[in-house]
């Protein structure tokens, strides 16, 4: 570098003077360079580092993305699997319950051995007997909304029909046969949408040119063995083709079902769509006729193509699905990466295989909804990329601030703070809580949102209502309900320490017959104050009844869940069944109930009573059966066991002979009331009483296995 003269009239510098005293401008040139480029150094790593973080952070925030979206797709997946499955399930129960009606039996009987015979089955299907079979089952053909009724014979052959036109035909051969098979080892089975023509394999005309759904049953002869399949089949776009339909206009979400050779089975939310692309005939309901087919384009756009839609390949959730359909691969999977949908729209989704119902559920969301935040972070990332350390920390901290706020909303149930969950049912979930202000402890039960539907709603409103007129010591106790926010219904219940008559059995077998008797009289107590009120419970069973220490006592019993109760004095109120169809559980349900679900009294309740005291005395159910049709089959016509048969050798004849009368098949042969079984009841208890000190022993012994188990000494408190 070159010398520098002397400014004139200034005192020169040191060399050697620390550089933090110089005055500014005066440093060394070396220094002044090397402070240059430390600078220069320290802004490029700086702009490096701001580079890497930026990059980094995106990769990290497209990441999150993709795992909520993950989460999103797999909820929604989970929410329309089990709407579809329940719609089955139901379908299902309900063809089974009328196929075991014995007049259905015995007029299905008739029809094939006049088959059986020698007479054609056109002749057979237009038999007087044939009307017989259709007025028993009439008023199930109207409830269940279906079109259609075949009885087919083992051959395959029709010989009993709503409609003429299916007269002697006969669905021996194709698919259709195939999904019918299992019906005649004893299986219900749902056949997934078919056209006519295809199911019979005919030219004439049919009464219907719509796709059916069809529930196939087996009936029985008189040694049990399936004679028949008994069908209900149902227009396909009527309900089943609108089950997955989501009408959200403020999303793309879709929900679809489609069957191995990859056509939907259920309709498309964008129908008007596929029909101005003449995809879609007008009028047609697109079932069986929708190709889950890339197009090639975007059909929306107006992209059009030449090739016909066989020649299309599938999209790429039909091929992943398919392939591991046909080759047992996994149930379920996701696509997280952008592909073309059978409407040519570039979207991710998910799905799930139905293996015993030989069809694939896909969901799916069109990829600009889904990253649309990253088209934002990316315009946000390349015009302000100086100010990104700062937007990174902003959004950090807003991510975290929000995160705390929707973690502790979601904490908070109206005014009780959720603590842990306690358990789970089909449409709930039951969490330990505790009010903002008393803080008391309590059991809050949440209704499932994805199961929110007006009539569940109503079944919790119900529940809540009439069990707050009871106020029996053995009656689970109300103290509050209402809704979230975001809708989301819920009550909360006292908090009980304990466990479940049905867990207490199954973990230590059956209980002893002063135990049993003591637990059955403060049921017969709750029960007792609802019958007098005019309520029928309808749901006894053990899972509904805990054993806990409460206010002090042990082996204190309460009756839960109310939510299938039913008021028998007004006969205004509805019964929130859609079309009285059976809820509960058919082990503890009476056989009049299993007829007709709503043909319950008191009588119903001590059937289930004595259900109970079989189970609490045998360790054993009532019958023990393979399938739900053998047990409606069993509990509607075979003898319930004796107690001391089944394994209680000790139990009194006083006793066992109650259990036998709470069990007949007539309701007129059972105990006129509960007061009746709670007097029996009072009789064995004096002579086989079961003392505090028993019952304080054995809560004791619990308590030691529960800190052993905690590896403390000491005892645990909540639930057992």
């Amino acid at each position: 570098m070159a010398n520098h003269e002397p400014i004139p009239g200034l005192r020169k510098i040191p060399e050697n003077l620390p550089a933090l005293l110089r005055p500014p401008g005066a440093m060394p040139g070396d220094e002044a360079r090397e402070r240059f480029w430390n600078l220069v150094s320290i802004m490029f790593v700086a702009a490096i580092a701001l580079v890497a973080t930026g990059w980094w952070s995106y990769g990290q925030v497209r990441q999150s993305l993709r795992d909520l979206r993950s989460a999103g797709l797999a909820a929604l997946l989970e929410a329309e699997s089990g709407v579809l499955t329940i719609w089955v399930d139901e379908k299902k129960r309900a063809a089974e319950r009328w196929a075991a009606d014995e007049p259905v039996q015995r007029e299905a009987a008739a029809l094939v051995r006049l088959a059986q015979g020698g007479m054609e089955p056109a002749a057979v299907c237009r038999s007087p007997a044939r009307h017989k079979l259709l007025a028993k089952i009439a008023p199930f053909v109207a409830l269940e909304e279906a079109v259609a009724v075949n009885l087919i014979a083992r051959d395959g052959s029709i010989i009993a029909a709503l409609d003429d036109a299916y007269c002697g035909l006969r669905v021996g051969q194709g698919e259709f046969a195939k999904r019918l098979a299992p019906v005649f080892s004893g299986r219900t089975v749902f056949v997934q949408p078919f056209d006519e023509t295809e199911r019979v394999g005919t030219a004439r005309r049919l009464p219907f040119d719509r796709p059916l759904v069809w529930v196939e049953t087996p009936v029985r002869g008189d040694a049990g063995e399936v004679i028949a399949a008994l069908g209900f089949g149902r227009l396909a776009d009527a309900r089943f083709g609108s089950l997955l339909v989501l009408s959200s206009t403020q999303s793309s979400r879709e929900a679809y079902a489609f069957d191995r050779r990859g056509v939907m089975l259920t309709q498309s939310r964008y129908l008007g769509d596929l029909r101005a692309a003449r995809r879609v005939p007008e009028g047609d309901s697109g079932i069986l006729r929708v190709p889950v087919r890339d197009p090639g384009g975007n059909l929306l756009e107006g992209f059009r193509t030449g090739a016909p839609a066989a020649q299309w390949p599938p999209t790429r959730l039909a091929k992943e699905s398919l392939d591991a359909l046909a080759a047992g691969g996994p149930n379920e999977g996701a696509i997280l990466e952008p592909y073309r949908d059978y409407r040519g729209a570039e979207v991710i989704g998910a799905w799930r295989i139905l293996r015993e119902k030989e069809m694939v559920i896909a969901v799916e969301i069109e990829a600009a909804e889904a990253y649309a935040p990253l088209k934002y972070l990316e315009i946000a990332f390349g015009t302000l990329l100086g100010f990104l350390a700062a937007a990174l920390a902003a959004a950090m901290t807003s991510s975290v601030w929000a995160m705390r706020m929707k973690l502790r909303e979601a904490r908070r149930v109206g005014p009780y703070t959720l603590e842990r969950e306690l358990g789970e049912g089909g449409i709930s979930r039951v969490y330990l809580a505790r009010h903002s202000h008393l803080k008391r402890p309590v059991a809050v039960k949440v209704l499932k949102a994805a199961l929110a539907t007006d009539e569940m709603v109503t079944r919790f409103e119900r529940e809540v209502q009439l069990c707050s007129r009871l106020s029996h010591p053995n009656t689970i106790e109300i103290y509050d309900y209402g809704r979230t926010r975001d809708g989301t219904f819920y009550y909360a219940m006292e908090y009980l320490d304990g466990l479940s008559l049905e867990e207490l059995v199954q973990s230590e077998g059956r209980m002893p017959v002063a135990r049993a008797v003591h637990a059955l009289r403060q049921v017969c107590g709750s029960l007792k104050e609802a019958h007098d009120r005019g309520l029928v419970h309808r749901d006894v069973k053990p899972h509904n009844l805990m054993l806990c220490r409460h206010g002090g006592e042990v082996d204190v019993v309460k009756v839960l869940d109310f939510g299938l109760v039913k008021e028998l004095e007004n006969a205004d109120t509805r019964d929130i069944t859609q079309f009285a169809r059976v809820l509960g559980t058919p082990l503890y349900m009476a056989p009049e109930r299993l007829r007709n679900p709503a043909d319950a009294d008191a009588r119903a309740d001590i059937y289930a009573l004595g259900a109970v005291a079989f189970f609490l005395l045998t360790g054993r159910r009532v019958f023990e059966t393979q399938s739900d049709h053998d047990l409606v089959y069993q509990v509607m016509n075979t003898a319930a066991p004796g107690v001391a048969e089944s394994g209680a050798v000790d139990c009194p004849f006083a006793l066992a002979d109650l259990v036998a009368r709470c069990l007949a098949k007539d309701r007129e042969a059972r105990p006129a009331g509960v007061a009746e079984v709670a007097a029996v009841l009072a009789e064995v208890a004096r002579e086989r009483p079961w003392r505090e000190e028993e019952a304080r022993g054995w809560w004791a012994a619990c308590d030691r296995r529960r800190a052993a188990a905690a590896g403390t000494d000491g005892v645990t408190a909540g639930r057992t």
